[in-house]
C-alpha cells in the first residue's frame, strides 16, 4: 500500500513539475534567515543585511519582474509578510542601541578621539556635544522609521491592487503596520544611549502619528463589543517609551516635565476610560519620571542655585503623594519601597538645609506604610478567606524601610548646608541662627538613629555610627560637650551588635575584608575609627577612647 501511494506521488510530481520548481523558498525560510541577523548582534551590519533580504523578496514581486514572464513561477517565491517587515523594523532598532552603546574604533572616529581629548581641556564648553556613537544611533533608528513608512506605503499600494483586481480575499491588510511595529521603532528612539532632546521629539512624533492613524482607522473599523479595534493604537508600552525618551534625555533640563506632563496626561486619558485598551499607568512609570527628577538633582550644574534642586525633589515627593492617593482607590498603583528611595535621595542629593526634615518624614512615612502593610498581611492571614494569590501579591509590594534609608537620612543631615551662608560677613546673631538651625538638623539624625535601634526589621552597621559621627562633627559647635557626644556614640557603635544581613553576603575582596569589623567590635570598623579621629582634635582623648574600645573588644571576642 505505501509502495502505491508513493508511485502515485510521483506521478503527480511529474505532472507538476514542469509548472513548479522541487524546492520552494517559502517566505518563512526566508523570515528565519532575517530573525538570525536580527538577533545576532552586529548592529548596522545585521539590520542592512537584513534589510537588503527583504528588499530581495520585494522585488521578486515588483510588476517589472512578473511582467518579465516569470509570472508563473512568483506565486511559488518567497513573499514578505508581515513578519518579514517587523524583524527588519526590530533589527534596525536593536541596532540603534547596540551602535549608540559601542563606540567604533573605526578610522574615521580617529579625528573625533582627537577632539575630544582637547574638549577635557576646554572645560564645559564641548561638554554637550553628542558622541558619535549616539550619533550613529540616531541614524540606526531613522532606518527603523523609514522601514515602518515603506511598510505603510506597501500596504497603501496592496489595498489599491486589491481594489484594481477585485480579489479581496488574497490582500487583506496583511502587511498593515500595527501597534507592535510602532512600538518596535519608538524602543529605538527612546533607548539610544546618550539620548537627547532631539530623540524624544522623534518618539513624540512617532506617537502622534499613532493617535492620527488610530483616530482615522477608528472610523472605518469593525467594532467588537463596542469597543472599536483598529490596527494601531498606543497603548501602555508605548507611552512607557515615550516616558522614558523624556526622562533620559541629555543636555536639555525640560525632559523630566516633559515626562510628567505625559504621565498626567496618561492619568487623565485612563480615567477618561472607553479606549479598549489598558493605559492606566502603573509604578514604572512614576518611577521613570521621579528617577529623571532625581537624577536632575544629583547631575546639576555647577553654577546652579539650590532653589532650582528643592524644586526637582518637591517634584519627586509631590508624585509620591499622588501615589498614596492613587493606591486608596486602585491596587495598580501602590508605592514600593523603591518610591521612597527615590524621593528620599532626591531630597539627599539636593544638600539643601530643608532637605533633612523632607528625608526624615518620608523616611516615617514610608515606617508608617510598611506598618500599614503589616498589619494588613496579619488580617489576611487571619480572615484566611482570601486566595494565597493576593497574599502573594501584598508580600511583594511590601514596603520595608532597611538600614540603608536610614542611613541616607543620617548621612542627608551630615551634609546639609545653608544655601548661600558666608561666614566671614556673619554677625553673632546670625551665627546664632545658624547654630541652632545645625543643632536641629543633628536632633533628626539623632532621632533617626534611635528610630534605627528600636526598629523591628532593621539594624544599625558600621555607616550608621560613621554617619552619625561625622553628623556631629559637621553640625555642632567645636566644644567639650561635642567631644563628649562623640565619645559616647562611639562606644555605642561597639557595643551594638553587628547584625549580618544575609542577602548582602557578597563576595569580599581583601580589601573590604581589612575595612570589616573585627570580632567583638560590633559595628565599629576602619571607616568609623577614621570619623572618630577626625572628630576628636586632641590626641590622648582618641588614645583614651581607643584603648578603651581595644580593651572591650578583646573581651566580647574572648567571650565569644
Amino acid at each position: 500500500h505505501h509502495h502505491q501511494q508513493q508511485q502515485h506521488q510521483q506521478q503527480t510530481h511529474k505532472s507538476l513539475a514542469d509548472a513548479s520548481p522541487s524546492i520552494v523558498l517559502t517566505t518563512e525560510s526566508v523570515n528565519l534567515v532575517l530573525q538570525a541577523w536580527c538577533h545576532s548582534n552586529n548592529g548596522e551590519i545585521a539590520a542592512e543585511r537584513a534589510e537588503r533580504l527583504l528588499h530581495w523578496m520585494e522585488d521578486l514581486h515588483s510588476p517589472e519582474s512578473t511582467a518579465e514572464g516569470s509570472a508563473s513561477w512568483s506565486s511559488f517565491l518567497a513573499k514578505p509578510n508581515y513578519q518579514s517587515y517587523a524583524t527588519v523594523i526590530e533589527a534596525w532598532s536593536r541596532s540603534a542601541v547596540y551602535e549608540s552603546s559601542h563606540p567604533s574604533p573605526s578610522p574615521r572616529d580617529a579625528t573625533s578621539g582627537f577632539s575630544e581629548k582637547e574638549s577635557k581641556e576646554g572645560g564645559r564648553a564641548k561638554n554637550n556635544a553628542i558622541s558619535a556613537a549616539t550619533k550613529a544611533g540616531f541614524e540606526c533608528a531613522k532606518r527603523a522609521e523609514d522601514v515602518l513608512m515603506h511598510m505603510q506605503r506597501m500596504h497603501e499600494k496592496q489595498l489599491q491592487w486589491s481594489n484594481v483586481k477585485e480579489n479581496l480575499d488574497q490582500y487583506s491588510s496583511e502587511i498593515q503596520p500595527d501597534t507592535r511595529v510602532f512600538n518596535l521603532v519608538l524602543k529605538a528612539w527612546s533607548n539610544i544611549r546618550g539620548g537627547t532632546k532631539a530623540s524624544a521629539i522623534r518618539a513624540m512624533r512617532i506617537l502622534d502619528l499613532m493617535q492620527e492613524l488610530h483616530h482615522v482607522q477608528s472610523l472605518s473599523a469593525p467594532k467588537w463589543q463596542g469597543i472599536v479595534l483598529s490596527k494601531v493604537q498606543p497603548n501602555l508600552q508605548t507611552y512607557k517609551l515615550v516616558l522614558h525618551a523624556w526622562a533620559h534625555a541629555a543636555h536639555t533640563a525640560e525632559g523630566p516635565d516633559r515626562a510628567e506632563e505625559i504621565l498626567r496626561h496618561l492619568l487623565s486619558l485612563s480615567k477618561a476610560g472607553n479606549l479598549g485598551v489598558e493605559i492606566m499607568p502603573d509604578v514604572e512609570c512614576f518611577h521613570i519620571v521621579m528617577k529623571a527628577h532625581a537624577e536632575s538633582v544629583r547631575n546639576r550644574r555647577k553654577g546652579d542655585d539650590g532653589a532650582a534642586c528643592v524644586e526637582r525633589a518637591q517634584k519627586a515627593t509631590a508624585l509620591l503623594d499622588w501615589m498614596e492617593l492613587l493606591a486608596l482607590r486602585s491596587s495598580k498603583i501602590r508605592p514600593t519601597t523603591e518610591s521612597y528611595r527615590i524621593a528620599l535621595s532626591a531630597w539627599a542629593w539636593s544638600h539643601h538645609v530643608d532637605a533633612p526634615k523632607e528625608a526624615e518624614s518620608i523616611l516615617y512615612r514610608m515606617t508608617r506604610a510598611s506598618d500599614a502593610n503589616s498589619s494588613r498581611d496579619a488580617n489576611i492571614a487571619d480572615g484566611g478567606n482570601d486566595d494565597a494569590s493576593t497574599a502573594k501579591d501584598h508580600s511583594d509590594s511590601l514596603v520595608r524601610p532597611e538600614v540603608r534609608d536610614f542611613n541616607t537620612v543620617i548621612n542627608c543631615c551630615s551634609f546639609a548646608r545653608k544655601v548661600g551662608a558666608d561666614k566671614s560677613e556673619e554677625d553673632d546673631e546670625s551665627l546664632l541662627q545658624r547654630q541652632l538651625a545645625h543643632m536641629e538638623i543633628f536632633g533628626i539624625a539623632r532621632g533617626v538613629l534611635d528610630a534605627l535601634l528600636s526598629s523591628p526589621y532593621a539594624q544599625p552597621d558600621s555607616a550608621t555610627f560613621s554617619g552619625i559621627i561625622r553628623a556631629c562633627l559637621n553640625l555642632l559647635p567645636d566644644t567639650d560637650d561635642r567631644d563628649e557626644r562623640v565619645i559616647e556614640l562611639f562606644k555605642l557603635a561597639y557595643q551594638t551588635p553587628l547584625v549580618e544581613d544575609p542577602s548582602s553576603a557578597r563576595i569580599t575582596s581583601t580589601s573590604s575584608e581589612r575595612m570589616r569589623a573585627p570580632p567583638g567590635a560590633g559595628c565599629v570598623d576602619a571607616n568609623v575609627l577614621r570619623q572618630l579621629r577626625h572628630a576628636l582634635p586632641s590626641t590622648e582623648d582618641y588614645i583614651r577612647v581607643r584603648e578603651e574600645f581595644e580593651d572591650y573588644r578583646r573581651q566580647s571576642a574572648g567571650e565569644q
